[in-house]
C-alpha cells in the first residue's frame, strides 16, 4: 500500500462490501497513459490483496490504450449548434422530477413513492411488453454526471447525490444489492436461476429486457463514481453487480447464460469489466466473460457480416463490451469482433447522415434503393452506440478513419436529432424523400432515443480532442476550449463553420516547450492551407491521417487552418437512382413544405412519422451526378443558404440537414436519366 502511494502520488480508497470483499481504487491518474498504469495496479493489488486468487493463479495482462481522453471538465464548447444543443440538454436535465424517476425504485424497495411515475415507456404497455419500467434512471445517472463535468453546473450535481441517496435507501432496504425498478423483479430473476427461461426479442419472461436496466444502471453508477467522484456508487455497483453474478449467473451454465443473451442485454459485459478494472476482483471479469454473446462475437471475430435481420441497437452495444474485454483480457478475437463490426456497419449499413438500419434492423446492401422508400429511417439510439464503439476502437488505433466517421454521425444525425424548441430527441430519421420528423415530449415518451437522447449533449466536448504518448490530437472542428492544467496547456478553437472555411487554433503554454499537435486532415476539404504563427507551412500527414505538428512552441502561437469546401454527390449505397448532396462534413437537405404534416410535432407513445406524400411531389434530378453540385446557387454565405430549380419546381431552398425542422425534406433525391 506504501509502495502504491509513493508511486502513482494518489491516494486508494479501500471498501468492504456487505458481502465482506474489499474493492481497491485508485483516484487520481498519473500523467502518461493513465488507464493502463490504473489497470495494472488495480490487477496488482486485487493479485495481492483481494483474497480471490491463488498465488499461482495467472491474471490477464491489460491492454495500453493508444490515446485516451480528456476529461469533460477540461472542454468548454463556445457559441456554436454544439453548444445550444448542450445547453438544451441541461435544461432538460434540470426540468426533470428525480422523485418520478424514482418512482418504481421505491416501490420495489418496500418503500412509499414520493411523485407520480411519468407516462409513455416508464410506466404505459408497449407493444406487449409492458413498460420499461425505471428504464430513464440509469442514463438520467450518467447524463447529469457528465453534463456537470461538460458545465459545472452546481445544481446538477445535488441533483446526482439526491437521487443516489435515495438509491441507497432502496437498495439498503431490499437488503440483498437488488436495484432495479422492474416489477417483481426478484421473482423474475428467482426463476430465471432456476432455469426457467423463455426469450426473445425484447422480453424474458415476459418481462421488457431486464438485464439491459441492470447493464444502464451499472453504468450510471459507475459515471457518478468515475466522472463527478461520488464514492458512494461504487459499492452500491458492486453490491448490484454481485447480486446479479452471485444469485443468478453462477446458479446457471453457460448454455443457460447465452440463452438468456438472447435479450436485448445492452452492454452488460462491458459493466462487469468496469467493475473488474476499479475493484481489480477477478470475479467481476469472469462473469463478463459469461456474458459475451457467442451468437456475435464469434462470427464477426471471423469478419462474416451475418447482421441482416438482427435489431441493430441490441447487437451495437455489445461490441463496446467485447473491445473492453479484450482491453482486460488480451483476447485479441474480442477486437478482432468489434474492428469488424464496425468496418462491416460502416461499409454496408450506412446512410449518408451516418446512420444505420432502418425500422430497427439490419438489412443487407442491396435493399437501401428499397428502404429509402420507408417511413422508418436510422434511429437515434444506434449512432449513439455507434460513436460510444467509435470512441473505444479509436482509443486503441486513431485514425482519421474513425474521426471522420464520427464526425459524419455527430454532425448529421446526432446534431439534427433535436427540435430547436425543447431540444427533445427524435426516434427514427426518415430517409424517405418529402417525409419529416416527430420528436419525444418532455414527460410522456421515454423512448429509448430519449434514453441514449440524454447523454449525447452531455458529451459533446469528448471526441473533439484526445491525447497520447506524442502529446494532442484535434479530431474535430467544433468551437471549444481544452484547458489542461496536467498538460499546462491552453488550445482554443474558434471556427463558424459551415458558413467560413477558416478554423483558428491559440495554443497557450505556460512556457516555451516541444509538444506534439496532430490536427486531422478532412478528406473534404480542398487544398487546405495551413499558417503557424504567421507562415504558411506544408506539413505531412502520418500514417494515421493528422497533420503532425512537432515542434518547440511559443508561450503564444496562433493556428489558421484553411479548410475549402464545396458541394459534392454521394451516391445511396448500392444505387444510381438516388443522390444525396454534401458540403464540408455536412450534408445538405431541400425544403419541401408543410403539406399533410401533423398538428403537434412532440408525440407520446408515437415515435413514427406517419403522413407519407406521393414521390411525384418530390422533385428528381434529370443529370448525372456529377453534374449536380454546378446547378447550386449560393442565396446567402451567412447563413449558408443554397438554392435548386428542377424541372416542374422552382426555388427548392437547400440547407445544412440539421437546421431543417417541423417540416419536410429531401435528404436523398430521386435521379431519373
Amino acid at each position: 500500500y506504501e509502495m502504491q502511494r509513493s508511486l502513482v502520488g494518489s491516494e486508494m480508497c479501500i471498501r468492504d462490501s456487505d458481502r465482506g470483499k474489499k474493492a481497491f481504487i485508485l483516484k487520481n491518474e498519473i500523467m502518461g497513459d493513465s488507464r493502463c498504469i490504473k489497470r495494472l495496479f488495480t490487477v496488482f493489488l486485487g493479485w495481492i490483496v483481494g483474497g480471490t486468487l491463488a498465488f499461482s493463479q495467472l491474471l490477464p495482462t491489460p491492454i495500453c490504450q493508444k490515446a485516451t481522453y480528456f476529461p469533460l471538465e477540461d472542454v468548454r464548447l463556445l457559441e456554436s449548434p454544439f453548444l445550444d444543443l448542450q445547453q438544451k440538454g441541461k435544461e432538460y436535465l434540470l426540468w426533470l422530477n428525480p422523485d418520478s424517476l424514482l418512482h418504481f425504485y421505491r416501490i420495489e424497495a418496500g418503500l412509499q413513492p414520493k411523485a407520480r411515475a411519468y407516462a409513455g415507456w416508464e410506466s404505459q404497455d408497449v407493444w406487449g411488453a409492458g413498460p420499461l419500467r425505471g428504464g430513464f434512471l440509469g442514463f438520467y445517472l450518467s447524463s447529469v454526471s457528465m453534463m456537470y463535468q461538460a458545465t459545472g453546473d452546481k445544481e446538477l450535481l445535488k441533483r446526482l447525490q439526491y437521487v443516489l441517496n435515495e438509491l441507497e435507501l432502496c437498495q439498503k432496504a431490499g437488503k440483498d444489492g437488488f436495484l432495479l425498478g422492474i416489477k417483481d423483479g426478484r421473482k423474475l430473476f428467482g426463476e430465471v436461476a432456476s432455469g426457467k427461461i423463455k426469450t426473445n426479442n425484447p422480453t424474458v419472461n415476459g418481462a421488457w429486457a431486464p438485464v439491459y436496466l441492470i447493464n444502464k444502471m451499472l453504468l450510471g453508477l459507475s459515471a457518478a463514481y468515475t466522472q463527478c467522484g461520488q464514492e458512494k456508487a461504487l459499492p452500491m455497483m458492486i453490491w448490484l453487480a454481485d447480486w446479479f453474478g452471485y444469485q443468478v449467473l453462477d446458479k446457471l451454465t453457460d448454455e443457460q447464460v447465452q440463452r438468456l443473451l438472447v435479450c436485448e442485454h445492452g452492454s452488460i459485459n462491458e459493466s462487469f469489466v468496469d467493475i473488474y478494472e476499479l475493484t481489480g476482483e477477478i470475479r467481476f471479469l469472469e462473469w463478463a466473460g459469461r456474458l459475451n454473446d457467442r451468437a456475435m462475437w464469434v462470427p464477426l471475430s471471423e469478419g462474416k457480416d451475418i447482421l441482416f435481420g438482427w435489431h441493430a441497437n441490441t447487437q451495437i452495444p455489445k461490441f463496446t463490451g467485447f473491445e473492453k474485454y479484450y482491453e482486460a483480457t488480451g483476447d485479441k478475437r474480442f477486437l478482432n469482433a468489434a474492428m469488424n463490426f464496425w468496418d462491416i456497419v460502416n461499409q454496408n449499413h450506412t446512410w449518408v447522415i451516418g446512420g444505420n438500419s432502418t425500422g430497427e434492423h439490419f438489412f443487407p446492401k442491396k435493399e437501401f434503393e428499397e428502404r429509402v422508400l420507408l417511413k422508418g429511417g436510422p434511429e437515434t439510439c444506434n449512432s449513439v452506440n455507434m460513436l460510444r464503439l467509435t470512441e473505444t476502437l479509436f482509443s486503441y488505433q486513431p485514425d482519421a478513419e474513425k474521426a471522420a466517421y464520427y464526425e459524419r454521425v455527430l454532425f448529421n444525425h446526432i446534431l439534427s436529432a433535436y427540435d430547436p424548441v425543447k431540444g427533445m430527441c427524435c426516434y427514427f430519421t426518415s430517409m424517405r424523400p418529402g417525409h419529416y420528423r416527430i420528436y419525444a415530449s418532455r414527460d410522456s415518451s421515454f423512448w429509448c432515443c430519449g434514453h441514449t437522447g440524454l447523454e449525447s449533449p452531455a458529451k459533446l466536448g469528448k471526441f473533439i480532442y484526445s491525447r497520447d504518448k506524442g502529446g494532442i490530437r484535434v479530431n474535430l472542428f467544433i468551437p471549444s476550449v481544452l484547458t489542461s492544467k496536467e498538460l499546462g496547456l491552453e488550445l482554443a478553437q474558434y471556427s463558424h463553420m459551415p458558413e467560413s472555411d477558416k478554423v483558428e487554433f491559440r495554443l497557450n503554454l505556460q512556457d516555451e516547450r516541444t509538444l506534439t499537435l496532430r490536427i486531422r486532415r478532412p478528406d473534404w476539404a480542398k487544398n487546405p492551407i495551413l499558417v503557424i504563427n504567421g507562415k504558411e507551412e506544408a506539413i505531412d500527414t502520418d500514417a494515421s491521417g493528422y497533420w503532425v505538428l512537432d515542434r518547440k512552441w511559443k508561450k503564444k502561437n496562433k493556428i489558421i487552418l484553411k479548410l475549402p469546401m464545396e458541394p459534392y454527390t454521394e451516391n445511396l449505397v448500392g444505387s444510381d437512382k438516388y443522390v444525396a448532396l454534401l458540403y464540408g462534413p455536412y450534408v445538405l437537405a431541400g425544403r419541401l413544405g408543410t403539406e399533410k404534416l401533423p398538428a403537434s410535432f412532440w408525440s407520446t407513445m408515437n415515435n413514427t412519422a406517419n403522413n407519407e406524400i406521393d414521390l411525384e411531389k418530390v422533385p428528381a434530378f434529370t443529370c448525372p451526378s456529377r453534374a449536380i453540385p454546378s446547378l447550386l446557387k449560393v442565396v446567402k454565405a451567412n447563413p449558408l443558404h443554397f438554392r435548386i430549380q428542377m424541372k416542374g419546381f422552382e426555388n427548392i431552398d437547400i440547407e445544412p440537414f440539421y437546421k431543417i425542422h417541423f417540416e419536410r425534406y429531401a435528404v436523398y433525391w430521386p435521379v431519373t436519366l
